[in-house]
């Protein structure tokens, strides 16, 4: 078995690449299953506490292995949960030694300069709900901010982690090309 991990902030390509690997391995006849951000994010999206994460992740992690697939996508894993409750790799090395030997993490980039488009555009298209969640993190420009931090720290974060992972840049949204890099390079 193995494991794709996507991370990356918001509107970052994350959900766009995850159908564009899989669209791929339906092609391939390749046996795999998503672990969707609703599994792995949502149910305690507004937690702040790290063994809470740390428990919710190992839970998923554990059911996603007893599967019988070739391949796993996780669309976010761990990287947002260290974000949110501040915690640093070192906490989540649990979390890390559970899937260490099979998986790749692919990062998902976006341009600093282009993420308050992104994210704009998001507001704009994304359901509702989602543009209320955004709201809530002040003005246009402190959202914008919060994303470019955010992203500045997931970045910080690769650097201690013992995972195989590679940056793509989906500064530009090609999204079938960036699928397809993911794939060669894992």
């Amino acid at each position: 078995m193995k494991i794709i991990i996507l991370e990356g902030i918001a509107t970052s390509g994350k959900t766009s690449i995850k159908n564009k690997l899989a669209d791929a391995f339906v092609e391939k006849g390749i046996n795999f299953s998503i672990i969707e951000e609703d599994e792995t994010l949502m149910p305690i999206l507004h937690n702040t506490d790290k063994q809470v994460s740390i428990d919710l992740l190992t839970t998923v992690i554990s059911n996603a292995l007893k599967e019988e697939k070739d391949f796993i996508i996780f669309d976010r894993l761990f990287f947002t949960h260290i974000f949110k409750t501040k915690s640093s790799i070192e906490d989540f090395k649990k979390i890390e030694n559970l899937i260490k030997n099979q998986s790749f993490l692919a990062f998902l980039k976006i341009d600093e300069a282009n993420i308050p488009e992104r994210i704009m555009y998001a507001r704009q298209h994304r359901d509702k709900r989602w543009d209320e969640y955004v709201s809530k993190k002040g003005s246009d420009e402190e959202i914008y901010q919060y994303y470019i931090n955010q992203q500045r720290h997931l970045l910080d974060l690769l650097k201690h982690t013992s995972l195989k992972y590679k940056i793509y840049d989906t500064t530009d949204m090609e999204f079938k090309n960036v699928a397809n890099e993911i794939l060669n390079d894992f």
